[in-house]
């Protein structure tokens, strides 16, 4: 089953932070990590996996920092949690028994298929979901 680390969620959300930056304006590493609550020393090392990934684009110097490096509407959920998380949908058989692979293969293609909304896309469902939160004093 699918269970994704905390490396899997700050990375995501450090995507979701540089994907606000419609301008394609750097973002420096500690506000990054400022606006997603996420720790700095943490975030260097998620970022560098993501730049590997070809997912973030870095600019050294004073004036440097992150950027997307692709269009928000061509990165999905699933190549930013593939490239952090160590067989984000990988179901495998233990057993000699294989009864109930047709089972995890099934498993498997529903949570690639889930995954593939891309940021865009999630951006979308987070802003249209918070919208209706109602707040009570």
């Amino acid at each position: 089953m699918a269970i994704i680390s905390t490396k899997g969620i700050y990375g995501l959300t450090a995507i979701l932070i540089l994907a606000k930056e419609k301008n394609k304006k750097l973002l420096q590493i500690k506000d990054i990590a400022a606006k997603g609550k996420i720790p700095q020393n943490y975030l260097e090392q998620i970022l560098i996996i993501l730049k590997k990934s070809g997912l973030v684009e870095s600019i050294r110097g004073a004036n440097g920092g992150y950027k997307l490096s692709k269009a928000t509407n061509e990165i999905t959920v699933y190549e930013i949690l593939d490239a952090l998380e160590c067989c984000i949908s990988y179901t495998e058989n233990k057993g000699k028994n294989n009864l109930l692979q047709p089972f995890w293969e099934d498993v498997q293609k529903k949570i690639e298929n889930i995954f593939l909304l891309t940021v865009n896309e999630l951006e979308e469902f987070l802003e249209k979901n918070s919208e209706n939160i109602i707040y009570y004093i």
